[in-house]
């Protein structure tokens, strides 16, 4: 509108008095407006399709099979020591993935810490997009530095407490090299109080190796020490040992195949989750392909509405006596 009303105002003052000789002139604004309220019209359908309405029909009773469970991942420096393939925090992940191909019927959430815990992904069956989030957990995005392992059990416990759930755990994958906190009392204290139980897994070795934190070429830059000596990282199974007998769960130390963590699931997961657990779903029906279409259709006939134009108009109309 503000476009055609400056059109308007420009062609006034060219054409003068003469502009009142132009018989089609009205019949342009017409069009030119009638074409604007097709496209907003047409474009307003397509806004109301992409916010995807939707249905709701009554209330259903679902029975699910399936277990809630919190992966808590360890993000830390430490989890770039390479005494497993490619490094810790890669063998950790592709345990997870191996873990979720099994994992059917349940939901999964994932929390990684390093000095602070941080919900990645809420408990959710979409495994896929629950992939997509893990794929991108790197040490060096998991701010700020350090290690809490206490910071991500506070994490889950926060996530986990508006939940009415029946069965929840949690299993912690770490190095087990915890900077500040107390796991152990927190874990203590989500059995006893939240009845959450807490497994751990441990990853790493006792020997242990470098923090490898970057390449460039050939040469492999390491963790080093306010010293200036190159770190070595040791796995800690006692404190994990510690936090899975204070949250009534289980410890392991993770494999390269990542079989240790599938039989974690298979003893003492699965079968808490085979108790059907009867639930009322709301069932959606979305109808955006209505809006999406009428939408459509409305664009293409305002590409076909015909727009005359002054240059047709016979010349000895402007030109004044």
């Amino acid at each position: 509108m503000w476009s055609n009303w400056r059109a308007k105002k420009r062609l006034r003052l060219f054409l003068g008095p003469a502009i009142e000789r132009v018989e089609n002139l009205s019949s342009v604004y017409a069009r030119s407006r009638l074409k604007a309220l097709f496209f907003l019209t047409g474009l307003l359908f397509i806004v109301i399709a992409m916010a995807r309405p939707v249905l709701e029909p009554e209330d259903q009773e679902i029975k699910r099979i399936g277990m809630d469970y919190f992966i808590v991942l360890d993000g830390s420096k430490s989890m770039l020591a390479t005494d497993m393939e490619s490094n810790r925090l890669e063998a950790a992940k592709r345990a997870i993935k191996k873990l979720l191909d099994v994992s059917k019927g349940d939901r999964v959430g994932l929390v990684v810490f390093a000095g602070k815990g941080y919900l990645r992904a809420p408990l959710t069956f979409d495994f896929a997009a629950y992939n997509l989030v893990l794929d991108h957990v790197s040490a060096s995005n998991t701010y700020p530095g350090g290690t809490s392992l206490q910071s991500g059990l506070e994490r889950v416990s926060e996530a986990m407490a508006p939940m009415d759930l029946k069965q929840k755990a949690v299993i912690v994958i770490s190095d087990g090299e915890e900077l500040e906190g107390d796991a152990v009392g927190f874990a203590r204290r989500m059995a006893s109080e939240d009845d959450i139980t807490v497994h751990t897994v441990a990853v790493g070795t006792l020997e242990g190796a470098k923090i490898e934190l970057y390449r460039r070429g050939d040469r492999i830059y390491y963790q080093r020490d306010a010293y200036g000596s190159e770190v070595v990282s040791r796995m800690d199974r006692s404190l994990l040992r510690r936090v899975a007998e204070a949250g009534r769960g289980k410890f392991i130390e993770l494999d390269e195949d990542g079989d240790a963590l599938t039989n974690l699931y298979y003893e003492s997961l699965k079968p808490l989750g085979d108790e059907a657990d009867a639930t009322t779903m709301k069932g959606y029906v979305e109808f955006f392909p209505i809006p999406l279409f009428i939408g459509i259709v409305i664009l293409l006939l305002q590409t076909v509405i015909p727009e005359k134009n002054l240059r047709h108009t016979p010349r000895a109309i402007l030109i004044d006596e």
